[in-house]
């Protein structure tokens, strides 16, 4: 009876964190996160450039 009783203990105990979990779940958020930021700097670059020019350039172009 008693091998019994601890048979069903060992098997229903919770298995052990593993390591290896730990460093595949923490490598997997640091690469979402650089691929997240790799997209967000993609994204920005789409548009066309317009040339800054300051409207006092334009209205009075002698002045400094």
């Amino acid at each position: 009876m008693d091998d019994t009783f601890e048979d069903l203990i060992h098997a229903v105990k919770a298995a052990p964190k593993s390591d290896r979990l730990g460093i595949v779940l923490a490598s997997l958020a640091i690469l979402a996160a650089v691929a997240g930021s790799v997209l967000l700097k993609g994204t920005g670059h789409d548009q066309s450039r317009q040339p800054t020019v300051d409207i006092g350039q334009i209205l009075h172009p002698g002045v400094v």
